[in-house]
């Protein structure tokens, strides 16, 4: 049962920082920065927060400024009113579209391979 809340939790807090980030947040580190994922502790005090962002050279800029904006955050989820105790917010870059595209070029090399030996 408190997985499932954990779940609700994590999709409330997902959705709600998404749009802070998006719109209404004033930085220009932070124009094309895309949330993809949260995870929240089982006891409910950190939240983990996962990241992309447009310009990989960019990725600690947009991390400095995302460290520095997490009290407005955590002010934010604490006006939603959802959640009694406001967990303490890391954030992570998340890897999975840079190891997509690695996977992305693998896959074309090996049909460019596939395509001489014929």
């Amino acid at each position: 049962m408190a997985r499932i809340r954990i779940k609700r939790l994590e999709s409330e807090l997902f959705k709600l920082l998404s749009t802070v980030i998006s719109f209404k947040l004033r930085d220009n580190n932070l124009t094309m920065v895309t949330v993809t994922g949260v995870k929240l502790t089982n006891d409910l005090s950190y939240l983990r927060v996962f990241f992309s962002h447009f310009d990989e050279t960019k990725t600690e800029d947009v991390l400095k400024s995302l460290n520095k904006s997490s009290g407005f955050l955590k002010n934010e989820i604490a006006k939603a009113k959802f959640m009694r105790r406001i967990p303490d917010i890391s954030f992570e870059y998340d890897k999975l579209e840079e190891n997509a595209r690695d996977l992305d070029k693998i896959f074309a090399k090996i049909q460019a391979e596939k395509k001489e030996d014929k």
